[in-house]
């Protein structure tokens, strides 16, 4: 075995190796959002009866609850957020902000709704310059009084050479 051979086996245990475990961990976070939003077992809807009066143009500002992984400066204490709710299939899908965010199904749960998609490239955390690949966001709604109430989250796991974050806003939608 030569030196080049080693110096490729120990490149590899020192970077392959992590970059590997990184890989695996990003896409076994992503299956489980995924897969937590199908699986779910679809429980009663709200008292508003059918998804259908979900339908619309939302928008709401949000106050942010829970922020972590950046400096202070990058945690704004407000956000308007925008929902466009399409009832037209069922289940219902939702797109935050724009058709960047995807238009993931929109399910009942637990009394209310929930959605998660990925924060597109343009608006995910940066690490060392480039936009992080995990960046994921989550829908929670109920709905009350006409109004949608919940909570609107973005994330991202640990990277090797970067942190993970979290921000967590409570928002009210009205119709707009």
């Amino acid at each position: 075995m030569g030196a080049s051979d080693r110096s490729r086996r120990a490149r590899w245990a020192n970077v392959g190796f992590p970059v590997l475990i990184a890989v695996l961990v990003a896409v076994a976070v992503a299956i489980n959002l995924v897969d937590d939003d199908r699986s779910s077992p679809a429980s009663p809807a709200p008292s508003s009866g059918s998804a259908g009066p979900l339908g619309g143009e939302w928008a709401g500002e949000a106050a942010l609850t829970d922020c972590a992984g950046f400096d202070d400066e990058d945690c704004s204490a407000t956000r308007t957020i925008t929902l466009t709710i399409d009832c037209s299939d069922d289940p219902c899908v939702v797109t935050p902000f724009d058709g960047s965010y995807g238009r993931p199904p929109l399910r009942p749960e637990d009394g209310g709704y929930r959605a998660a998609g990925p924060v597109p490239p343009a608006a995910a955390p940066t690490c060392n310059g480039t936009p992080t690949r995990s960046a994921l966001w989550r829908l929670e709604l109920t709905v009350v009084d006409g109004r949608l109430e919940g909570s609107y989250t973005e994330s991202t796991i640990q990277g090797f050479d970067c942190g993970a974050t979290h921000l967590r806003w409570e928002v009210s939608f009205e119709r707009g």
